[in-house]
């Protein structure tokens, strides 16, 4: 009886060794749980502070490309003749489209 109360508390204290093993595993791995919850919530934020950015400068792009646009309606056609007059010379335009002033008219 004494064997068998011996190989009982043999088998008794494996097993507290194993449960305070697992129990040192269990802390182990609730902290890295831990650790990987505050890293997610970090890159969640960040994502959305990214995603703000992202959509701010879709907005300036949007912006900017109707600055573009409307600069680009402002200017001359190619069948304007005012677009060869860029510097303002006088006559220039009519001497780059082949027309001359009327005798008497002044370019």
């Amino acid at each position: 009886m004494l064997t068998e109360l011996e190989q009982l508390a043999a088998k008794i204290g494996r097993v507290l060794h194993h449960a305070d093993t697992l129990a040192a595993e269990n802390q182990r791995l609730r902290a890295e749980i831990d650790r990987l919850q505050a890293e997610a919530t970090q890159l969640r934020g960040e994502r959305e502070a990214m995603a703000a950015d992202r959509e701010l400068l879709n907005i300036k792009i949007e912006e900017a490309q109707l600055r573009i646009q409307s600069i680009l309606d402002k200017l001359p056609t190619a069948s304007d003749a005012r677009q060869l007059d860029l510097l303002g010379e006088p006559g220039a335009a009519a001497a780059a489209t082949g027309t001359h002033p009327a005798p008497g008219e002044h370019a």
